[in-house]
């Protein structure tokens, strides 16, 4: 956790630098939306990654120096996110079936086709640095995402055989004995997700909207690839099973009625750090206020805070 700390830090630390070494610079209002895949990644015993996708539309400020960016602001995220869980067995070993030779045998429940999925809408406060030069440009930096709908949705199919001493084969398709086959079972619920920091990167181009020709009033359009990989760990630690069933057998009873799905990342099954990837496109609106502002020795054709008070050679659109 300490490393993970001070990458975060230093993040926060680079728009000081960046104001230090580029102080002359001009306000902008940015707009943007993004989409691609939202997956799971790390290594998940006992699951595989599935396969999801998601959106973020978004606005905030941008401030543009000669050569270095730096841009922050709000975004709303919608992301759908899966997992393909491996097919399993539960066992409820010695149970009572009085038409046994013995009155002994073992009842097991069979998983199989298990999917979990999540969806998510979150708010992101972006903070990015990065430069801009000719018509290429990069950022990079941190995203915090603070969850706000957080829900999941489990399906697997389910049967469940008697193991006999006296039989070479499982007895199996016998619902008077509570032995069934391809039972689908489907549990959606709300699910809690933490609040986390994402590591982002975009790279792409760039390309003049309008304006006069001069640099202090152009507006832009960007396109480029994206990927935001959450530092810190999705999962909910618990010591819930992924799958809750009756512990005791009972003759001629409904061996589905307690069958309940709890969702992998909730589980005790994820016993290894899971973190979510979204990547893919980012488009991107700037509209510049042409003010170019703050700097110490300013440049010719560039106004000087004493002229910027007196209202000299400041555009706004």
């Amino acid at each position: 956790m300490k490393h993970q700390h001070l990458i975060i830090a230093l993040l926060a630390l680079l728009p000081l630098t960046v104001k230090a070494n580029d102080n002359l610079g001009a306000h902008g209002f940015v707009i943007w939306a993004n989409g691609g895949i939202s997956n799971y990644i790390g290594s998940t015993p006992g699951a595989k990654m599935g396969i999801g996708g998601g959106g973020a539309l978004g606005l905030g400020y941008e401030w543009r120096g000669s050569a270095f960016l730096l841009q922050t602001g709000l975004a709303g995220k919608y992301a759908y996110s899966g997992l393909r869980i491996d097919d399993a067995t539960y066992l409820l070993p010695n149970q009572l079936d009085p038409q046994a030779v013995d009155g002994l045998f073992d009842y097991q429940y069979i998983q199989k086709n298990r999917k979990d999925s999540y969806t998510t809408i979150t708010a992101q406060i972006p903070l990015l640095v990065g430069a801009h030069i000719n018509h290429f440009y990069f950022l990079a930096g941190a995203k915090v995402n603070l969850n706000v709908i957080n829900n999941f949705k489990a399906e697997a199919t389910y049967s469940a055989v008697g193991i006999y001493k006296e039989f070479i084969d499982p007895l199996a398709n016998m619902p008077n004995h509570g032995f069934f086959t391809d039972y689908a079972l489907k549990t959606e619920d709300k699910t809690t997700m933490k609040v986390n920091v994402a590591g982002s990167v975009e790279i792409g181009g760039e390309m003049t909207l309008s304006g006069s020709g001069r640099s202090d009033a152009e507006n832009y359009f960007r396109i480029a690839l994206f990927a935001d990989m959450n530092i810190l760990d999705d999962r909910i630690k618990s010591s819930q099973p992924m799958l809750s069933y009756p512990q005791q057998y009972a003759a001629n009873a409904d061996m589905t009625a307690g069958l309940k799905m709890v969702d992998y990342l909730s589980s005790s099954a994820a016993t290894s750090p899971v973190r979510n990837l979204f990547a893919g496109i980012k488009l991107t609106f700037v509209l510049s206020s042409g003010v170019k502002y703050g700097c110490v020795m300013c440049q010719s054709g560039f106004p000087t805070r004493r002229d910027r008070r007196r209202g000299s050679r400041v555009m706004i659109y």
